[in-house]
């Protein structure tokens, strides 16, 4: 069965409106301090969400990692303005399911390249599977070459509050996405709930080689049995 992963990600939130942590149960987004130095044109282009972060507390699942059968795609466009400045940008999310288009406004690309607001409703197909509107903020927590976190937050009356981890591969390794946690915690942003995806790929990746060595180990084994006769 597949799962609408953004449609998991706003029903999750929205049944913890009600019941979350006092850290994040007030109605305004958290002082966050998004990555100072970012290169706005090298993080363009396409990424995969390999874990969705939730910061709030919902209490009609346990807390903790699982899988989800899903591997979206985030692709971001620069958008230019009369005067060819990079004022905004756009974000295209793709599941197997559908896609949406999230446009952000960058009030200050020279100081805060890291802060995006949004500016407008989304668009998409899955806008027509009861998609909840976010209207919020941005903000980019770490942005390199392999990978980069961005932490979505709206205010009332939603009050959403998670992260998304992008790399440029369908894996990233473990270390790195500890690496990731430990950067929220350290930023105030507590983990309650991680989902796991692009875990499908990685699995077929690990079945393959394990088929190929398989494969070598009875050929080995056929040609030193059979030789001895």
């Amino acid at each position: 069965m597949k799962w609408c992963l953004v449609m998991l990600i706003l029903a999750g939130v929205t049944r913890a409106d009600n019941s979350v942590d006092a850290d994040y149960s007030i109605l305004k987004c958290p002082d966050l301090n998004s990555q100072e130095e970012i290169d706005l044109n090298e993080i363009m282009g396409k990424w995969y969400v390999v874990e969705v972060l939730e910061h709030k507390v919902d209490p009609s699942k346990p807390n903790g990692s699982y899988k989800v059968n899903s591997c979206p795609i985030v692709k971001l466009r620069a958008v230019e303005n009369t005067s060819k400045y990079f004022s905004s940008l756009r974000l295209l999310w793709t599941e197997e399911i559908g896609d949406l288009e999230y446009t952000f406004r960058i009030p200050d690309v020279s100081r805060k390249p890291g802060f995006w607001i949004s500016t407008s409703v989304q668009n998409g197909t899955l806008v027509e599977r009861g998609y909840k509107q976010f209207s919020g903020n941005v903000h980019v927590m770490k942005a390199v070459a392999s990978d980069m976190v961005l932490t979505f937050c709206s205010r009332n009356p939603d009050n959403q509050l998670y992260s998304l981890l992008l790399s440029r591969e369908h894996i990233l390794q473990k270390s790195d996405k500890r690496g990731v946690h430990n950067l929220l915690g350290r930023r105030g942003l507590k983990i309650v709930n991680i989902r796991e995806t692009c875990m499908n790929n990685a699995a077929w990746r690990r079945g393959s080689f394990d088929l190929i060595g398989w494969l070598a180990l009875i050929g080995v084994l056929s040609s030193v049995f059979f030789g001895s006769w």
